[in-house]
């Protein structure tokens, strides 16, 4: 029989609806198993059991008074401690904001509460998410439960931690550089970067991450959890300009497997290990090779041979993304430098170099890699690549690694095929391929922009193929 923790958040949230589970019976279920696992994941870094229960009692009043809660009906979500759940601390996992409290729900998390989710804790992140690892001054390192001396990835490492170790089904995300997709990645779940503005970002009391790269969105085990999850968070917002207007409800493509494929079918479609600059593991590029084809052999896709020349996003993508930091946190960050980490006082002490020929440089550089993207789209409706070059490295974190006995930095160790698309602002998932070492590693599908739909029924249809163990081993 199948536990309450192994099953799909709609799966869930549909038997709540339907009178079948109680919402305080799902509360207890997560809170049973981040007593379990937590103290040796270190992936829940605030949890409110007392609100959880209340809000988990009052959808259980709703259900038997005959109304709907929506469609997260009494299911528990963890929410990334970047974003705002108010009441909640809102530490941006440093020390210089351990004292802060948010007042308001960020866009996300106030439509997931208003959708019936029980906002019942925070997972943690690297300190204002800048590695792809997960560790902090403030809360310490996170832990893969594939393998507890290496990382989950980052920045959303502790919602990919407890959703992997069964705490949680569904947790909240963001992704400026691939944060989303490279702990999915490591942590052998789905996971999707929406298009830009798909899901809005920023609130009324903090518009961090409102910038040019990143988005939120859905750390989950299913890739219908991350369509139900998208439908729910996507629209406009009035606090961010740049959000868009609500898109077609894509649970019912992803639920329903045959129009699924009839819209992949023959469509054309590329692969690369490389995109011109990187490279990837002789293992992992194996493995996700045998992905792609399996992909493209049951969605009838279209394989074609094309030049894939991107340029590197690297240093371009580090100062776009340097505009919020420099824009909310600058000046009591540069107060308080001696409570940063080194990454973080690393970049607050870059800022005021930066100068107009950099910034100048670095939209130059986005309009090259927008200028490539376009090129490789006019033929393709899809492109697949690795999700990262190798799997999962130290817990600890590092500034380098080896890619094929090469020595590489820590952006071209993990984040050399997700980067690109947060500067483009395309739709990008990463799906789980295959395990090296039995540690595991993503396959990327990406698409145009707003061609969501497209990454959500690959990602449908490849699960449908070949199903992915939704646990680590040792939950």
């Amino acid at each position: 029989m199948t536990e309450l923790w192994e099953r799909d958040a709609w799966d869930l949230a549909d038997a709540v609806r339907a009178g079948e589970l109680s919402a305080v019976d799902l509360l207890d279920t997560s809170l049973e198993r981040i007593a379990k696992h937590n103290s040796e994941l270190n992936a829940v870094c605030h949890l409110d059991e007392i609100g959880a229960r209340s809000q988990a009692e009052a959808i259980d009043a709703v259900v038997a008074s005959g109304g709907d809660p929506g469609p997260f009906a009494g299911v528990p979500i963890g929410v990334k401690e970047l974003a705002q759940a108010k009441g909640f601390p809102n530490t941006h996992a440093s020390l210089v904001y351990r004292d802060e409290i948010a007042r308001n729900d960020c866009p996300e998390v106030a439509r997931l509460r208003g959708a019936g989710a029980v906002i019942a804790a925070l997972t943690t992140a690297p300190e204002f998410g800048i590695p792809s690892y997960t560790a902090s001054r403030l809360h310490g390192v996170t832990r893969s439960p594939w393998n507890p001396e290496a990382t989950p990835g980052g920045s959303s490492g502790g919602s990919a931690a407890a959703v992997s170790a069964g705490m949680f089904s569904a947790c909240t995300g963001s992704d400026g550089g691939g944060s989303i997709r490279i702990p999915s990645s490591y942590s052998g779940l789905p996971g999707m970067k929406v298009t830009f503005g798909r899901i809005p970002s920023g609130g009324e009391d903090d518009p961090f991450d409102t910038g040019l790269t990143s988005v939120s969105g859905p750390i989950v085990r299913s890739v219908r959890d991350a369509a139900r999850y998208i439908d729910v968070a996507g629209g406009p917002s009035l606090t961010d300009s740049t959000s868009l207007p609500k898109a077609q409800d894509y649970e019912p493509l992803v639920a329903d497997l045959d129009r699924a494929r009839e819209l992949l079918r023959g469509r054309k479609v590329a692969f690369t290990t490389t995109l011109g600059y990187a490279d990837t593991d002789t293992e992992v590029a194996a493995v996700v090779r045998e992905a792609a084809e399996a992909l493209i052999d049951a969605a009838g896709l279209q394989l074609i041979h094309i030049e894939i020349k991107f340029p590197r996003p690297g240093r371009a993508w580090s100062v776009l993304s340097a505009g919020d930091m420099a824009a909310w946190r600058l000046e009591r960050c540069t107060e308080q430098a001696e409570e940063l980490d080194q990454l973080a006082r690393g970049s607050i002490e870059a800022m005021p170099h930066l100068r107009a020929r950099h910034l100048g440089d670095a939209v130059r550089r986005r309009h090259e890699l927008l200028v490539a993207s376009a090129q490789v789209f006019e033929e393709v409706d899809l492109l697949l690549t690795p999700t990262t070059p190798t799997t999962a490295y130290v817990a600890e974190g590092t500034m380098h690694g080896e890619v094929n006995g090469i020595d590489v930095d820590l952006m071209m160790l993990s984040a050399p095929f997700t980067a690109p698309f947060n500067m483009t602002g395309q739709p990008a998932m990463s799906l789980p391929a295959g395990l090296v070492d039995q540690m595991p590693c993503g396959l990327q599908v990406v698409a145009r922009r707003l061609s969501d739909e497209l990454c959500l029924a690959a990602g449908a249809v490849f699960e449908a193929a070949r199903p992915w163990p939704k646990f680590a081993p040792s939950a």
